[in-house]
């Protein structure tokens, strides 16, 4: 499977249920951290950023979780 071409799209369920819920717990916990640290904004985008990297599909992150469920089915 090629995981950077990949085809997958949430259903409408997913993208108005655990997708939306995950993007706005992320954004309280990215305004809570601005709070108690007052970081400046490029230190969220960089972190961010950090762990985007971490699940681009040939991170090694990526790669081993894939690989572990892989070995589930």
């Amino acid at each position: 499977m090629n995981l950077i071409n990949s085809n997958w799209t949430p259903s409408q369920e997913e993208n108005n249920g655990i997708i939306t819920k995950t993007y706005e717990l992320i954004n309280e916990k990215l305004r809570h951290l601005k709070a108690e640290t007052d970081c400046p904004d490029q230190f969220i985008y960089k972190f961010v950023g950090a762990i985007q990297k971490e699940w681009h599909p040939t991170s090694c992150q990526s790669i081993a979780r894939n690989s572990r469920k892989d070995f589930q089915t």
